[in-house]
């Protein structure tokens, strides 16, 4: 799994206000900035998953964790956790997660922070650290209530730590941007002094202020001097 440390965003919209100076009221932007980040069902059809492999991962994963918090070597983590999987888990909660981390997966391109960007890995990698670090239960709640605007910080910044932990969002805004066909040139110069914390903070600002938040955010960290010529 690819690991990084560190949809339907309304870029289209954000950057005719940005370098164009207007938005034409936009029907899909607009359709969508009050709607929920992922659908608890999916129209499509649902991904077959290598159930066994995702066994291994979970079974790597609890020996890591073994070897961290009780500081022994790889051979006794492994008999550790072993005998930790053997003791078995409650049936609810592995349906629930098996349920959260499917969904995930069927609907991870349509994810406000850039979903479209993502690969399956990246994708992956997001969903188990927010299960990780938020618990199954929480982070079902998260996905269910996110909407553009309106969120409380703490639970913003819940939603975009794990996609920025698992991705390069700076990257990513800069494809989207070049995508929008801003020049190579202007973009080197809005983003001079914009790093990977702040393109997360846009983020963090379009779930609690929505659109206007994010523009906010945004117009106080690119450099907005840069001319078309840059």
């Amino acid at each position: 799994m690819h690991v990084r440390k560190t949809g339907l965003l309304a870029v289209p919209c954000l950057s005719a206000v940005l370098f164009m100076g207007s938005c034409s009221g936009g029907s899909e932007v607009e359709q969508t900035s009050s709607s929920k980040v992922l659908a608890t069902t999916t129209a499509g059809p649902t991904t077959t998953y290598d159930v066994e492999g995702v066994m291994d991962d979970v079974r790597e994963g609890v020996v890591q964790l073994v070897m961290e918090l009780d500081g022994i070597d790889r051979e006794s983590a492994e008999v550790r956790a072993d005998a930790l999987m053997e003791q078995g888990v409650d049936a609810d909660a592995v349906d629930q997660q098996f349920a959260l981390f499917s969904n995930w997966m069927d609907n991870y391109s349509a994810h406000p922070v850039l979903g479209r960007h993502w690969d399956e890995d990246e994708a992956q990698c997001a969903i188990v650290t927010m299960m990780r670090v938020e618990g199954i239960t929480r982070s079902g709640s998260l996905m269910n209530g996110a909407t553009i605007g309106g969120m409380d910080a703490e639970d913003a910044v819940a939603l975009v730590q794990p996609v920025a932990y698992c991705t390069n969002l700076l990257a990513m805004m800069r494809v989207d941007m070049r995508d929008l066909g801003v020049p190579e040139k202007q973009l080197d110069c809005l983003l001079a002094d914009v790093g990977e914390e702040e393109v997360a903070s846009w983020f963090v600002a379009q779930f609690t202020h929505g659109r206007e938040g994010f523009n906010s955010a945004m117009g106080e960290d690119l450099d907005l001097t840069c001319s078309t010529d840059s």
